[in-house]
């Protein structure tokens, strides 16, 4: 029994009804003989004049998921002809006015008796919502990937700046006391230059801390145009004429940061974009206040920065400039990552229409102008000696510092640990005019060593240093009460200074 026939207009009302796309091909001049209305709607246009075999590209304006024109020999009609089978094919972007389109196709041919292909079907899945959510998922993975990497980075550079701090800081504060004592003039000079390479390689530490975002940072309500304005007046005095140096500035753009590591950031960059124009060219410094954060943008139209060395380029002595007089030291913009990261902010490279680069700071905005420093005592100085409570981990810092210490006339009582300097100072507290802790240690760290301390005497004089700068283990000590911080590696004159800082407001306060 046959089946009954059914109208040619039902036929249509059910095609355009259905939630795919229909298009059917003439073979072998590929004339559209039939599409439905859900193509029009998903393509957002029907059958164009002079679509057929050998043009469905252009009219249709077909792409690639990477953006380039689809190949004409990869449609679906080409490929059903060579297959002579049903074909997926899931990679079709459609870019319309308004919007692109993911489609999925199967495409199957029609035989006729003989087995000759008359027609080419095709239904079309607009699938651009899974593609979208699974663009997000990857490169949601990715940052991921790039954080957990970024952060392995920073706490390897972190603990070298530590450690390396460390054994600058017995360095130094040899050399000093030797400069003390020395009286041959050439071997002054020799000394001054130790002196000048311990310097050099604490800059080189202190900028692997902003790296590492452990940095001492004094913050405060900054002007973010003020900032930009500052650094582009800088670079037209100073950087290649052939750079043409703009600003473009829109809204106040106010943050809470660092106006010192702020200017750093923005200054790195424009060196960097500088790099990048060794002939000349065009350079714009950006602000904008969008209402939640202030955007930077620092654009150059150099020869732009390859997409797959761009995760690698924040990262600690990871340099493209290994060629011509100037070479890289890979730590600007490892510098300029820790310091945006530092507050609490997000940095991107983002490519320049017609070519180059241009960085992207996004920094989160100020609720107000007011500003928040960290105080630190500065009390009057004074000349007089006594005991001091040396606490350090590190031998050659402890040894150092002891001796250096007792040259200019103190007691010193070192410990190597928390627990050995609160057993010491239970006993002699009475005795000891300050105490020089240091934050990380094993065990009992600083944190830790100075609530103990305190427990004792809650009046304890305390400076406290630490290879990693004012981190955040030394900042919640200072806000505790200890009264001075000293960075290693610290200038053992410095220090002594600070002690008779202390022990003057001490006798003060009182007297």
């Amino acid at each position: 029994m046959g089946l009954p026939q059914i109208d040619v207009t039902l036929l249509q009302t059910i095609a355009d009804d259905l939630p795919l796309a229909i298009w059917l091909g003439a073979v072998p001049g590929g004339e559209v003989l039939y599409v439905n209305k859900m193509f029009e709607e998903i393509l957002g246009m029907g059958p164009p004049e002079g679509a057929a075999a050998g043009n469905y590209v252009t009219p249709y304006s077909v792409h690639t998921r990477s953006g380039e024109t689809y190949p004409e020999n990869q449609m679906p009609y080409e490929r059903v002809l060579r297959a002579r089978d049903t074909c997926v094919i899931d990679d079709l972007v459609i870019h319309r006015g308004d919007r692109r389109v993911y489609l999925r196709v199967f495409a199957r041919p029609l035989f006729d008796a003989a087995g000759n292909i008359t027609h080419v079907l095709e239904t079309f899945e607009d699938i651009s919502r899974e593609v979208i959510a699974e663009q997000a998922r990857v490169e949601g993975e990715a940052r991921l990937r790039h954080a957990q990497r970024m952060e392995a980075v920073g706490n390897l550079a972190g603990g070298i700046a530590h450690d390396f701090n460390n054994m600058l800081a017995a360095v130094k504060i040899l050399t000093s006391h030797l400069e003390r004592t020395e009286l041959d003039a050439h071997r002054l000079r020799l000394l001054a230059d130790i002196g000048s390479v311990v310097d050099t390689a604490a800059k080189l530490t202190h900028a692997l801390l902003r790296f590492t975002r452990r940095g001492d940072a004094q913050i405060q309500a900054v002007s973010v145009p003020d900032v930009v304005n500052n650094i582009a007046e800088l670079s037209r005095r100073t950087l290649d004429k052939r750079i043409e140096i703009l600003t473009e500035i829109h809204g106040r753009g106010v943050v809470l940061g660092d106006p010192g590591q702020l200017d750093q950031l923005l200054m790195n960059l424009v060196v960097n974009a500088r790099d990048a124009m060794s002939e000349g060219g065009r350079l714009v410094l950006r602000s904008r206040d969008d209402g939640t954060n202030v955007v930077v943008e620092v654009e150059d139209n150099g020869p732009g920065i390859s997409r797959d060395i761009r995760e690698r380029v924040f990262e600690p002595y990871f340099t493209t400039k290994t060629n011509g007089p100037v070479k890289g030291t890979g730590l600007g913009l490892a510098t300029v990552y820790g310091i945006v990261k530092g507050h609490g902010g997000a940095i991107e490279i983002v490519d320049t229409p017609g070519g180059g680069t241009t960085m992207r700071i996004t920094l989160p905005r100020a609720a107000d102008s007011t500003a928040v420093s960290v105080a630190r005592v500065v009390p009057r100085a004074s000349t007089q000696r006594g005991t001091l409570l040396v606490i350090d981990d590190e031998p050659p810092v402890r040894r150092a510092a002891t001796l250096a210490l007792e040259s200019l006339g103190y007691r010193v009582l070192p410990a190597e640990n928390g627990e050995q300097a609160v057993q010491l100072y239970r006993v002699h507290h009475h005795e000891i005019d300050a105490v020089v802790l240091d934050m990380v240690m094993p065990g009992m760290g600083g944190r830790q060593t100075y609530a103990a301390l305190r427990a004792i005497d809650e009046k304890v004089p305390v400076i406290v240093t630490s290879g990693l700068a004012l981190g955040d283990e030394a900042r919640a000590t200072m806000e505790a009460g200890a009264q001075a911080f000293a960075a290693k590696p610290y200038d053992v004159n410095s220090l002594c200074e600070t002690i008779e800082k202390l022990r003057q407001r001490d006798s003060v306060s009182s007297g």
